[in-house]
């Protein structure tokens, strides 16, 4: 046995004796002190020596209170029950090991922007989710720091990923497996990985703090701030319209006239600087944003023109919210300060009857047509 090993089954057993709350801890734990108890009342200190040069006898203690053979019953019992709660738990711990080994968490994380590695998701998983861990890193990186020079070449690897996910979860039960996702990819990107990702259930979603450098999960209070929707009315009579979405940064008009020349609908937070670490107030978002493109739906809007400017949380939790058969069409739009026009390219979504997504190139103020 390694002293690694040694280590960890001596911190896993004072974990369990003192630890923990199960029935045979408490047998156990009662099976101790009852024989603490015996042997303190029949208890027995006998001194025979000097002192000073002088021979000393000293003899004091309660021995013979509890008959030996009374004391041996007692002992042989609680022997037996420390012994029977041990298995107990060993027994306990087996089964919840088979049923652990059945449980998978695929953890899939996005890498786009940065030409780094940084801080693996797989390290910030929470330990609250059981399962063994199947990392699958989904590198949509190109090379060039910040810019991403070939998108048409990055649509493959998301689908691949979609793929992977498919057969890493056949044969397996649905209530045994659990999909944790956190990127930093482009946005038309990130919302491509949430629309493919939309069916499979629940998806534990973790986002990077930049302030404090690490993975962190969206386990924060909803402030139940939510978004100021304008423009609506200039929809009237489009077929296609932009949709602005500031919920980190402003989507400026300057800059979306350097692409677009459709009616500009904003949904907008009216403090920038709010926290998005909450799931509750993210869902809340999402069902606003939902909800405007069922109005627009209404209003006759056949393709929306996406701009986002938001986490990648957020954004990824948009893409799983739109609703691939009853909103309009949607095209979502990477913004690049540096080049002319703004929005040079955005990805086609494969929602409203198109099969695969595709990558659309403008060129002018007017969008290249889908």
């Amino acid at each position: 046995m390694t002293r690694d090993t040694l280590d960890f089954a001596i911190r896993s057993a004072v974990a369990w004796l003192f630890r923990s709350r199960n029935a045979e801890s408490w047998i156990f734990r009662g099976a101790v002190a009852v024989l603490v108890v015996l042997y303190g009342a029949n208890w027995f200190f006998r001194y025979n020596g000097s002192f000073e040069g002088r021979p000393v006898s000293v003899e004091f203690g309660t021995a013979g209170v509890i008959p030996e053979g009374l004391l041996w019953s007692l002992s042989g019992l609680c022997a037996l029950l420390m012994a029977g709660a041990a298995g107990w738990a060993w027994t306990r711990y087996s089964a919840e090991q088979r049923r652990l080994s059945r449980k998978k968490v695929f953890v899939i994380e996005g890498r786009g922007l940065r030409d780094d590695d940084g801080s693996p998701l797989l390290a910030a998983v929470p330990e609250t989710i059981p399962g063994t861990r199947v990392p699958y890193l989904l590198d949509l990186r190109q090379r060039k720091d910040g810019v991403l020079v070939e998108p048409d070449d990055l649509l493959r690897p998301v689908e691949a990923m979609k793929i992977w996910l498919h057969q890493m979860q056949k044969g397996n039960d649905r209530s045994d497996l659990t999909t944790v996702y956190g990127g930093l990819t482009a946005v038309p990107l990130t919302f491509l990985t949430g629309v493919l990702l939309d069916d499979e259930g629940d998806i534990v979603v973790l986002d990077w703090d930049r302030t404090s450098e690490r993975w962190r999960s969206l386990n924060g209070p909803d402030d139940t701030m939510r978004f100021e929707v304008s423009g609506l009315e200039t929809a009237a009579g489009a077929t296609e319209v932009v949709l602005a979405i500031s919920v980190s940064y402003p989507v400026l008009s300057d800059n979306l006239a350097t692409t677009f020349a459709f009616p500009v609908i904003r949904m907008t937070m009216p403090d920038l600087q709010s926290s998005h670490w909450s799931q509750a107030k993210q869902a809340a978002l999402a069902d606003q944003f939902l909800g405007t493109l069922k109005q627009l739906e209404g209003l006759g809007v056949q393709r929306v023109h996406l701009v986002l400017a938001a986490p990648n949380s957020v954004v990824f939790n948009f893409g799983r919210r739109y609703d691939r058969r009853n909103v309009p069409a949607v095209t979502v739009y990477q913004f690049e300060r540096a080049q002319d026009p703004r929005y040079p390219w955005g990805i086609e979504m494969p929602v409203a009857g198109v099969d695969s997504a595709r990558v659309v190139y403008t060129t002018s103020s007017v969008p290249a047509s889908p």
